[in-house]
């Protein structure tokens, strides 16, 4: 490994914890922002959901990975749990996602995600 990327590691690891959760949902879903490039927006996340929470139908503009920390969702007939990994191609579509039980799930997008009430679907 070249010293370059070495000591980049560190730094793109490091204050993962030490971020904000930011509340999206009032009391029901927040989002801590890992990493993002505003250019592209694609980005890295740690969700966090409450138990009944639904997110709203959104479509996958780009590819997106999912790997469930805690807790269970249900996506589309699936359910996730701790340790499960999701893919979502772009140009999937949901109808509405549904929070089992509390949970916490790794999110990286290659991009934006439109929801459907967005003005500019």
């Amino acid at each position: 490994m070249t010293e370059t990327i070495a000591a980049q590691i560190p730094l793109a690891l490091a204050g993962a914890a030490d971020k904000d959760w930011v509340e999206t949902h009032p009391g029901m879903a927040w989002l801590k922002q890992l990493w993002a490039d505003p250019k592209t927006e694609k980005s890295a996340s740690l969700i966090r959901w409450t138990k009944g929470y639904t997110a709203p139908p959104h479509v996958h503009l780009h590819d997106a990975h999912f790997i469930m920390l805690g807790g269970r969702i249900a996506v589309r007939d699936a359910e996730y749990g701790p340790g499960d990994y999701g893919y979502e191609p772009a140009g999937a579509v949901h109808d509405a996602t549904t929070t089992l039980e509390d949970c916490v799930y790794f999110f990286v997008s290659n991009g934006p995600i439109r929801f459907t009430g967005d003005a500019a679907a």
